[in-house]
């Protein structure tokens, strides 16, 4: 069949005489402005124009022609834009289908190019720029630079919703050495950074990691492939981000061939003395064999994996890195198994897990190549005694090693053998123990007693624990209930430690280690000040460095590394601060690219964030300076880009902005270090505050096993509870040892909403606890309605009322429904009638809340008239009282017997019957009311999805 306009590349004005065309149009990376010119024309021409805008930006749409019809395609499956193909082919129109970046990439065009066939339809394609091009436009660098890197491999993590074909993992495509992007990897950077360093890629690999490039909200941040999952986390990446890799991200790399005066082509002659320097040059690199010159001191060569790790441990020590344990999910696992039965269970979990991986061989051998490899986490299926003896001789330390598990061969149990903390085996245990249904045993004294662990106190805020501190001694005088002073600079959102450690917050931090009663025997201190040598006689202490510093940079084009490195050191000492609290450095865009600048960054392991002009321009700063913002187009870039926060990014959250307006973001921070110079380069600081966390919990209907991982998560790391009493006591077992208890009775849902955001503002971790879940009919609304961007939100949805007396009458929901209280203490009666009939009206499934009360009786009568208007007499009602918890009562009726008033002799059935069931509901009932489709079924209430199965 012949397609006019497929394969030409010219340009189409609109569909044939008669037929229908689809335009495929690659929009672009975001910007308006970068789609093509032939693109923007076939906008204008079309008369349907189908967008997602989930990944297309908004302003392309500006291209198209007044009165075309626009489709957004974000929630379309490929049937519902095969719909609108197929009316372009019945009524002859022009549709254009619009892709980010380049249709070829990630477009899934092939398969609507074979339904255009299948429909007859022209189809065409006109080709847009990708991301990793317009990002390196933004970075100002070839991805190509000669005798560093000749390819460019575009390319995604496997284990995704698409399978990789065989050859196509990033660890074989690693191996090259040379320029990769990398498509939907965002979200699993943990296992990305695992593959590319077993592909051969040292540790201090250039890489930046750039979400939305070219949108508004575009950020783009570099690093090195060692910090790669640190920074995608600490910004909250997960999708519309793609990370580049490779030497050419910042090598010079040696002059091309191209421009050189000795080369040669069919427009220009060589110069003769050039043409012998270009071959002599030539035949040098050749006879040395080499093809590409290093990109930095460790030539990016692959090795094997073990011999890559040998080399980085008799490497200089890097920079000290924020604490956090590896788990499944963030690196390699390994398994180790010698029995059938043992085999059998690896073979689960490398079903289960895409990072897991079954060592062969003799055990020793096995967990060898394992440790070799780098793996985060070490599974053994074997007796923990026979395990601890290959392990002899093998480890290094708990500050290096893995964490390794044992599981027995009937997988009843998963052991944390070591590494519990900082190698992760704590957490890798249950995970195991999830995995297999087997039951976690985890042995360290922190966690048997409840008590937080100091080896990962604070970790997941990033805090870094200073060289030299006792935690050992520390932490045997907290977990013994020996008084302790803890010493902070200010309010961070912890988990609490025991009653025995008594809290100062002091602004500035001293020496000591005293107590309020001078008794303590050691000492905890979170500050970024450097502190002196503890007096004569002090206990043990303990210092944390939080990640409250943030340096701005400026600097002339070509600003040596040596002397921005020399300034900052000066910087801060002279300041007292340490740089183990400094979370990145922030410069202004037009230093994204500064050779000396990401020098520095490398050397220190922090993340270099950029700022636009425009934003760092609205920054009140001391030291503004006219001659900078001719410069770069803003007055200050160190001062200006030290007090700002980084941009924030998409995500799956560890916490939202609450309240957080749109635009640049609020300046909280303070300027402690005004701007210092040097011949080349200006450094600032500026100490951040830290941000509170408020975590809305839903604890389910009551029933222990229906409380959510999640939810015991949140309870376990809060320092300050806050929920109704009976809700509080339902979960106390679970709370830590040393949290505050603030509970009150019914009725003062509004106080309990602001005491637990003002404590949030203050800086505090609250967990805010509700029945259900937290933010339906719950606490969650009066608490996130007092939101004014201070502090973050982390909200941790429950098993509702609804879903749980559904569950128990059958699947009552299975269609459209709506959940009404019938509560009018705060709302009119006339206004929930009303919405009653509306929902009557639209034959929805119903679930009333709050049905009766002592003082409540006529509205869910009222209620079921209203219903009973509408709907059959014969309709399935379900009256579920304290679902999962004791006492628990199911009764499934009709509607009919729910409005019947008649008055029988005998008090059966009629009026009788009635009140009998109406007697039943109370506050702790969910009366679930079916539609004219609900019906019964085995005793259980199902109303039909009304699809047509195949």
């Amino acid at each position: 069949m012949s397609h006019p306009g497929r394969g030409t590349g010219q340009p189409v004005d609109g569909a044939g005489p008669g037929r229908g065309r689809v335009s495929f149009v690659g929009a672009g990376p975001g910007a308006a402005d970068l789609i093509t010119v032939r693109g923007a024309a076939v906008l204008a021409a079309a008369d349907v124009v189908i967008w997602a805008s989930s990944l297309v930006h908004p302003a392309i749409l500006d291209h198209a022609r007044d009165g075309a019809e626009l489709i957004d395609s974000a929630a379309l499956p490929l049937e519902g834009v095969e719909a609108v193909y197929r009316r372009a082919a019945e009524q002859g129109l022009h549709v254009a289908r619009v892709h980010s970046g380049d249709p070829a990439l990630w477009g899934a065009v092939q398969e609507q190019l074979e339904i255009c066939d299948r429909l007859g339809l022209d189809s065409d394609i006109v080709p847009g720029v990708s991301s990793f091009t317009a990002l390196a436009a933004a970075l100002r660098r070839e991805l190509t630079v000669p005798e560093v890197a000749q390819s460019v491999i575009l390319t995604r993590l496997g284990g995704g919703k698409t399978p990789m074909p065989p050859g196509e993992e990033v660890r074989d495509l690693a191996r090259h050495g040379t320029t990769m992007a990398l498509f939907l990897s965002a979200a699993r950077s943990g296992q990305l950074r695992e593959e590319l360093l077993a592909g051969g890629y040292p540790p201090d690999t250039p890489c930046v990691v750039a979400y939305q490039v070219s949108w508004p909200d575009e950020l783009i941040v570099r690093c090195t492939l060692d910090t790669l999952a640190d920074t995608v986390k600490a910004h909250r990446l997960w999708k519309h981000t793609l990370v580049l890799v490779g030497p050419a991200l910042v090598a010079g790399g040696r002059r091309s061939h191209l421009y050189h005066p000795g080369h040669f082509h069919t427009y220009r002659r060589a110069q003769s003395g050039a043409r012998t320097v270009l071959r002599d040059a030539d035949r040098a690199l050749a006879a040395a064999g080499a093809t590409q010159l290093p990109a930095s001191p460790h030539p990016v060569t692959p090795a094997p994996p073990a011999l890559e790790r040998e080399r980085e441990r008799g490497a200089p020590a890097e920079p000290v890195a924020p604490q956090g344990a590896a788990v499944h999910g963030a690196g390699l696992v390994a398994l180790v198994a010698v029995t059938a039965a043992g085999r059998a269970a690896a073979d689960d979990l490398t079903r289960r897990w895409p990072t897991a991986r079954l060592y062969p061989g003799r055990p020793r051998d096995a967990i060898t190549a394992a440790l070799a490899d780098g793996v985060t986490g070490i599974v053994c299926f074997l007796a923990t005694g026979a395990t601890v003896r290959l392990l002899d001789g093998l480890l290094r330390g708990k500050d290096h090693d893995p964490g390794v598990v044992c599981v027995d061969e009937a997988r009843r149990f998963a052991v944390a053998l070591c590494g519990g903390h900082a190698g992760g085996a704590n957490r890798l245990a249950e995970q195991v123990a999830d995995a297999l249904g087997a039951t976690p045993v985890i042995t360290t004294a922190s966690d048997a007693t409840g008590v937080s662990a100091l080896d990962g106190f604070g970790a997941e805020l990033g805090f870094t624990v200073e060289p030299g501190s006792e935690l050992a001694a520390v932490g045997t005088a907290v977990l013994s209930g020996h008084p302790v002073a803890l010493h902070a600079d200010a309010v961070w959102p912890l988990p609490p430690l025991p009653p025995s450690v008594t809290t100062t917050i002091t602004g500035a931090v001293d020496g000591g280690a005293v107590g309020v009663d001078g008794t303590a025997v050691a000492s905890i201190h979170v500050t970024d000040r450097l502190l002196g040598a503890p007096p004569d006689g002090a206990g043990p202490r303990v210092v944390y460095r939080p990640p409250s510093l943030v340096v701005g940079v400026g600097a002339s084009r070509g600003a040596p590394a040596d002397e921005i490195d020399t300034l900052i050191d000066t910087t801060l000492a002279g300041a007292g601060l340490s740089p183990l609290a400094v979370t990145h450095l922030a410069s202004v865009t037009a230093k994204a690219d500064e050779v000396g600048l990401l020098e520095v960054a490398r050397r220190r392991g922090w993340p270099l964030v950029v700022h636009p002009p425009q934003a760092l321009a609205v920054v009140t700063v001391p030291h503004p300076s006219e001659v900078v913002r001719a410069a770069v187009g803003t007055p200050s870039v160190a001062e200006a880009a030290s007090l700002l926060p980084a941009p924030p990014a998409a995500g799956p959250p560890t916490g939202i902005p609450a309240g957080e307006p749109t635009g640049v973001p609020a300046v909280t921070a303070q300027l402690v270090v005004a701007k210092q110079v040097s011949a080349h380069a200006t450094v600032a600081v500026a100490r951040h505050r830290p941000r509170g966390r408020l975590a809305v919990v839903g604890l389910g209907p009551g029933d222990r096993r229906l409380l959510t991982p999640a939810a015991r998560a949140e309870l376990a790391r809060a320092r300050i509870v806050v929920g109704l009493d009976q809700y509080v006591r339902s979960v106390a077992d679970l709370l830590p040892a040393g949290v505050t208890v603030l509970d009150s009775g019914l009725g003062d849902e509004q106080a309990r909403a602001e005491t637990a955001v003002a404590h949030a503002r203050a800086g505090h971790a609250v967990a805010l606890i509700g029945s259900g879940d937290a933010g339906v009919y719950a606490m969650g609304s009066p608490a996130l309605d007092l939101a004014d961007g201070s502090f973050d939100v982390v909200a941790v949805p429950g098993v509702t009322a609804a879903l749980a007396a559904a569950a128990l009458l059958g699947a009552p929901l299975g269609h459209d429904h709506a959940l009404i209280s019938l509560s009018d203490l705060h709302t009119p009666w006339e206004r929930i009638v009303g919405r009653v009939r509306a929902v009557a009206e639209a034959d929805l499934v119903v679930a009333f809340y709050n049905p009766r009360s002592r003082t409540r009786r006529h509205q869910l009568p009222d209620a079921l008239d209203v219903l009973a208007a509408h709907r059959p007499a014969g309709t399935p009602v379900g009256i579920v009282t304290d679902a999962f918890r004791p006492g628990q009562r199911i009764t499934v009726t009709t509607l009919g017997a729910l409005t019947d008033r008649t008055a029988t002799q005998d008090g059966a059935g009629g009026a009788g019957e009635r009140e009998r069931l109406l007697d039943l509901v109370g506050m702790t009932t969910t009366v679930v009311v079916g539609s004219s489709q609900t019906r019964l079924r085995a005793g259980l209430v199902v109303t039909p999805r009304d699809y047509t199965w195949r």
